[in-house]
């Protein structure tokens, strides 16, 4: 399949927060990524996380001898130097390479820190999607993944404690980020979907505070999406054989489908047309 070449001229960039860790951010950026280069977009992952699981998720065709270092500290936007191949057609990656953590004290360091990411963006040519999966904590790299954003998705885990970091720590942040309005910056708007529900009544409760807080206390740019991602073993097996979750269990096509129509309404013929063998 072609893709729409008015896409390709500026991607669509989606970035994956919480500063709660262990909310499966890799596992959706990898299952998502998947699935839109399965469909016939042309998608690039990026990892900018310290501890590099997406890096490692997908086996390589080509291995770049960058990654997310020289792409930022030394603003190298030659894809032969930093964007890795994966076996999935269509399916590009910037590893994470920064085990030291130097990349953030550079950015903290540097004038242009917070908005450079946005810049060396536009740089990257030829993609409909890109997704950016970023660390479990605040910090200046969170940042200007956010600020370079079109689309903020944010998986929740379904337990009271995560529900209140995402309040103080997510939520803390977008609103603190609103500064860079004044300097010509629109923030994107934040879709956020329950991750890894099981059906206790403990999880129906705080679903249901959820929904309300939405509702209730924040503004209409932040949305909780009718809709989940299942707690089940699939996900963790396909990590295992490095596959996506949809691929490994046809069960769960459906779910991925439905979630990358939530987050990428545009692209949702492309979604429709399924997959050829591996149509669930």
């Amino acid at each position: 399949m072609n893709t729409n070449q008015f896409f390709t001229k500026k991607p669509f960039i989606i970035t994956i927060a919480s500063t709660k860790g262990g909310s499966a951010k890799s596992t959706n950026a990898a299952n998502i990524g998947a699935f839109c280069a399965d469909h016939g977009l042309k998608t690039l992952l990026i990892d900018t996380d310290t501890q590099p699981t997406l890096s490692a998720y997908f086996a390589l065709d080509y291995v770049a001898p960058g990654g997310i270092h020289e792409f930022l500290t030394y603003q190298d936007v030659d894809p032969a130097h930093i964007i890795s191949k994966t076996t999935l057609p269509n399916l590009d990656l910037i590893q994470s390479n920064d085990p030291t953590n130097n990349v953030s004290q550079m950015l903290r360091n540097a004038p242009d820190g917070a908005i450079r990411f946005s810049f060396l963006l536009k740089k990257l040519k030829g993609y409909d999607v890109i997704i950016v999966d970023t660390r479990g904590t605040r910090d200046i790299t969170v940042d200007m993944s956010v600020l370079a954003a079109d689309l903020l998705f944010c998986p929740i885990l379904p337990h009271i404690l995560s529900a209140k970091e995402f309040l103080r720590g997510t939520i803390g942040m977008y609103q603190e980020l609103q500064t860079f309005e004044a300097f010509g910056f629109s923030l994107p708007p934040l879709k956020a979907v329950p991750n890894c529900v099981d059906h206790t009544n403990d999880v129906k409760f705080v679903l249901s505070q959820l929904k309300q807080l939405f509702e209730q206390n924040l503004s209409a740019d932040k949305t909780l999406l009718d809709f989940h991602i299942p707690d089940k073993v699939a996900y963790r097996e396909a990590a295992t054989y490095s596959l996506p979750v949809y691929r490994h269990s046809k069960a769960e096509y459906a779910v991925i489908q439905a979630l990358c129509m939530h987050l990428l309404p545009q692209f949702a013929h492309q979604f429709e047309q399924g997959l050829g063998g591996h149509n669930a």
